[in-house]
């Protein structure tokens, strides 16, 4: 891990008390974020991506190793094992990026979704980003949760099972706040 990624690397507190350090991905991690992604559940994966199908795991996990400009995705990894993902994708304002994440089932609750947002979130501030964008299932109640918990002002646009929400990010500063995982 060298230059830009190892800027944005922290270690933090998960609420268990294990310690998890979260960085951005790199080439070498592709094959950590496709088995995370393979070993989904059926549940995990609809809550995910909308649909039970992995069928473009391979660009997906181009995407997350190799993010192209306004892209970045960090990792959650408890040793060697990758435990979550978080990234974002700016769109077509500047100051706006799409946000998801993913953590492994055995992970849920455990504070690793609120980690790595927290920290995704200190990356894009100091990128210009204002604001997250997400879409979400009306039954993924794990992430309203992690995304409420912040406290971040948020406006919520409900379209049927699916909310549009946007978040308003802090001054985030790389600080204590990546220390301790707060909330789920």
């Amino acid at each position: 891990m060298g230059g830009q990624a190892a800027d944005y690397a922290a270690t933090c507190r998960l609420l268990d008390g294990r310690l998890a350090s979260l960085r951005r991905l790199a080439p070498d991690d592709a094959e950590a974020v496709a088995a995370l992604h393979r070993n989904l559940d059926d549940r995990d994966r609809y809550l995910r991506f909308f649909t039970l199908s992995s069928a473009h795991l391979d660009q997906l996990v181009e995407e997350l190793t190799e993010p192209g400009v306004g892209q970045c995705a960090v990792g959650a990894f408890e040793g060697d094992r990758l435990i979550g993902v978080a990234n974002y994708a700016v769109s077509t304002d500047p100051t706006v990026a799409d946000i998801a994440v993913v953590v492994a089932n055995k992970e849920h609750s455990h504070g690793v979704g609120t980690a790595l947002l927290r920290h995704l979130a200190e990356i894009a501030v100091a990128h210009g980003i204002r604001r997250f964008a997400a879409d979400v299932l009306a039954e993924n109640h794990l992430m309203f949760q992690v995304l409420f918990d912040f406290g971040w002002r948020r406006t919520r646009l409900s379209c049927g099972a699916v909310s549009h929400m946007e978040f308003e990010l802090p001054d985030c500063r790389p600080s204590a706040s990546t220390a301790v995982a707060q909330g789920v």
